[in-house]
């Protein structure tokens, strides 16, 4: 029995934001041989939810991150931030005037004054009608999250009284997160990691992808060498240095795939199925 662990964005999903039939009959076939698949990535519980349902896949989720890990509707893992600590990021993003999403046990908060400034961004940003369509398109993307909240004041609807768990910053603004990574870099009470150009996103120090799976792992006695783990970005390098066998996409980024044992087709090309199917004992 192994236990597989698949990124979704840029891994699992196409760019229609989907799992092809291709991917899920591969991801059932190994259901069915007795292993155990598990989604991991940087989305909120409520939307990872969804895109199991949508393809009819029921399986554990390890989800923002690492931050909570859910097996059959129950959360068996999670490491909330503290009100201080959410806090005092909110603050630090606001005064960089980011767009920024808060994920809590109760769905993803989002600020109505905040959804503007990526608008804002792709019109003063982007000069090509191809640029604006890619910039629209990541927004889009962003706005189509299942279990969106909106608010008028983060604090004053109670999201620090929820369960927060992770702070998602969204930017076309390069140089402005990698003042805030540099910033938080040293933090031992928080971690810092990304899953994109334009993204980063802050959680509990003890939430990667990498401790999730360890102790997903451990939770159904399943040894370290028979742990896969399939991703792209660098948000998943913790769970390759975790597991026995790591699997990067095609379209992973170059550092990623240092870290990986193979390389599969592309997220365009089905790259999870043929993984699962060829490459993957």
């Amino acid at each position: 029995m192994k236990l597989i662990a698949i990124d979704l964005d840029g891994t699992l999903l196409g760019e229609d934001g989907k799992i092809s039939e291709v991917n899920q009959e591969a991801i059932r076939k190994r259901q069915a041989n007795g292993d155990s698949v598990v989604f991991c990535s940087g989305r909120s519980l409520h939307d990872m939810k969804e895109i199991a349902a949508a393809a009819n896949l029921e399986l554990p989720l390890i989800c923002a991150n690492g931050s909570l890990t859910s097996v059959n509707d129950e959360i068996i893992r999670s490491q909330i931030l503290t009100s201080d600590k959410l806090i005092e990021i909110m603050e630090k993003v606001s005064e960089a005037e980011l767009y920024f999403e808060i994920y809590t046990n109760k769905g993803v908060y989002i600020q109505k004054d905040k959804q503007p400034i990526l608008e804002e961004e792709k019109e003063t940003l982007f000069d090509t009608p191809e640029e604006k369509e890619n910039a629209e398109h990541i927004i889009q993307i962003q706005n189509m999250q299942y279990g969106m909240v909106e608010v008028d004041d983060y604090l004053e609807a109670g999201v620090a009284e929820l369960e927060p768990y992770k702070v998602f910053i969204l930017s076309f603004r390069r140089q402005e997160l990698e003042k805030l990574a540099e910033a938080w870099k040293d933090r031992e009470d928080i971690s810092v990691t990304t899953s994109g150009y334009q993204k980063l996103e802050v959680a509990h120090p003890d939430a990667s992808k990498g401790n999730a799976l360890k102790g997903l792992a451990e939770y159904y006695h399943i040894p370290q060498e028979d742990v896969v783990a399939v991703g792209d970005n660098y948000n998943d390098v913790s769970m390759f240095q975790y597991a026995g066998t790591a699997v990067a996409m095609q379209n992973a980024e170059p550092e990623v795939k240092e870290y990986a044992d193979h390389v599969t087709r592309s997220n365009e090309e089905n790259g999870v199925g043929y993984a699962l199917n060829e490459i993957i004992e």
